[in-house]
Order: structure tokens, then sequence, then C-alpha cells
């Protein structure tokens, strides 16, 4: 139990600083393989189930209080007995979604993980977190253990955004002008009008980071969120205000294929009900053929902190 426990998290941590833009068939492939088991697990089919498992594979359910106090409890189950136990349960159809997949690969490889929710029948049951560790095998990728919470306080789950796959757009990630004009484009929008979240997601690497910074009672706050986790905490607001975010100046520097853009911004929401200025700091890279946003920092100007003159001067600096 605790050499399969200290192996999924020796996994995590040695592959975390190898997230990249991997091939797209991998990471496609990859993200299938939770697909394939829930689907199989829905048919009640032992056989299909099974299939999505090395011989040895394991799956670890990690059981959290109902009321989210206390220690778990952990259950370990061989792949054979976790597809005997679905197979033969009896009732509603089991139904879970893993809406928003990351995908982290490291030659042979993959970690696939996500918040998901799960049903029986139209009845939520619970939600939680999976892990998914993967190997390649000449069948394809299987799962060589997984690792999943049941927690039942579900709502964040329930409000969770899917966001669709997407191709990004040549326009959008030719150019640092193109990738900043996109970068401001897919979050605005009126009153009720759904965000382009699926575009947005182009416009990162797949381990991007968003810091969002703020100050509360005299304290200097920084929130560290991953894509899924900014859509998950911003789409409500964005919607039901009608907010829009443009770029008003911007500084760019850039040595051989990385840059840095100082990008300054102003928002409204509809009605200019409540409106505002501030500074993103964005980090790209060019990997030959389009840009990459690796990580995105923002500040609103506030009393004590105002956005300095040389940000404002109109002209913009750098190169595309």
């Amino acid at each position: 139990m605790k050499i399969l426990l200290l192996a999924i998290i020796f996994s995590l941590l040695t592959t975390a600083a190898l997230a990249q833009t991997a091939p797209s068939d991998d990471r496609k492939a990859a993200a299938e393989v939770p697909d394939k088991l829930f689907a199989a697990m829905k048919a009640k089919s032992f056989e299909d189930i099974r299939a999505t498992f090395t011989p040895d594979g394991q799956l670890v359910a990690i059981d959290k209080p109902k009321d989210g106090k206390g220690i778990s409890k952990t259950r370990v189950f061989s792949a054979e007995s976790f597809a005997k136990a679905i197979s033969e349960a009896k009732g509603a159809d089991f139904i879970e979604k893993m809406p928003n997949k990351d995908v982290r690969l490291s030659g042979d490889l993959a970690i696939v993980s996500g918040r998901y929710t799960f049903f029986l029948g139209e009845k939520l049951s619970h939600c939680g977190t999976n892990t998914f560790n993967l190997v390649r095998t000449e069948a394809g990728w299987k799962i060589a253990n997984a690792a999943s919470t049941l927690e039942f306080q579900c709502e964040r789950d329930l409000k969770a955004v899917e966001i669709a796959p997407a191709e990004a757009n040549p326009a959008d990630v030719a150019s640092i002008d193109g990738i900043i004009k996109a970068f401001y484009e897919t979050i605005s929008g009126g009153k009720g009008v759904p965000r382009q979240w699926s575009r947005d997601k182009t416009l990162y690497m797949p381990d991007v980071r968003f810091v969002a910074m703020s100050e509360r009672d005299g304290k200097i706050r920084a929130s560290l969120m991953n894509h899924n986790q900014y859509v998950n905490n911003t789409n409500e607001f964005l919607v039901a205000e009608g907010f829009q975010e443009r770029e008003i100046n911007r500084v760019v520097r850039r040595f051989g294929n990385i840059a840095h853009v100082f990008s300054v911004y102003e928002f409204t929401t509809e009605g200019g009900k409540t409106k505002g200025r501030g500074v993103n700091s964005i980090e790209l890279f060019w990997d030959g053929a389009r840009w990459w946003i690796s990580s995105a920092s923002w500040d609103e100007e506030r009393p004590g902190n105002p956005i300095p003159k040389e940000f404002l001067d109109k002209k913009k600096q750098g190169g595309k």
C-alpha cells in the first residue's frame, strides 16, 4: 500500500516539471483513456474495464468523510477486483464525467488528472479528483495505477465549465500582436454572452500558471491558478456582469525566442457599473511555428499602486 502511494507521489513530482507542448496525438490518446474507462463502467462490462488497465494495474479509492472533515479512509483494488465490482453492481448506470483533463507526458509515461462528478443515473453520488498514471504499451496507453478521492461537497464541480478541445487559430498565435489581441477577446463580452474558453485555452502551454495579485486589509495576496481553475473562478462573474477588457498600451521586450509583455488594460462591466485599470505581465515563447503564453500575472491599479507613467506613453515598445 505504502509503496503504491509513494510511486504515485514520485510520479507526480518527477513529471510535474516536464509538462510541455507534447505531440497532440499522444496527448489526445492519453486523455481518451479515462473516457474509455468511464464508458466501460457505464456499460458494466468486465472485459472493457479490465482492458483499460495493465495486467497488474491498481486503483486507490480515498474516501473522505461525508462532512469533509477528519481523516480519509483508503481502499485498494486490483484491476481485476475493480472490474468485477463494477460489472456485478445492480441498479442505475454509473455515469462519471471528467470534463477538463490535465495531461502531462514524459516519454512512455503520462499523467492524466482532473476533477470529476459521479452520478447514479440522474442522481449525484459524489465528486472528487482523479489521477491516472498511464504507461505506453504495444496496445496503446494503459492505466498502471489510479487514485481517486471520493468527496461530497460538489457545488463547485457542478458549476465547472466544460472546455471543448480546439485547434489554435493561426492568426491568434503567429505573432505577439495576434496572441495579445486574442488574450483580451476571449474573456470579453456582453451580459449573458458565453466566453470563448476553447479558443482561450489554445493560447497557453499546457501547464500555464496564472497569478492574480490583490490587496486586502493592507496585506498583499497572490492567487495561483491553472487554466481550469481560472475559468471556473471567473466565468460566472464575466458572463453575469458583461465584462469587457481591452489593452491601452504595451511594453514588449524580446530576446531570441522568448518575450515579455507588460500589457496595460482597462476594464468595465455593462453599464459602467465597475471599471478600473491594471497591468498584465505576460511571458511568451516561440517554438518555431507559433507563440505560446507560458504564464500571466496581473495586478490592478489602486490607491498607493498607480500605473507607472512609462507604461502609459501610448508608444508600443518592442517587436512582433
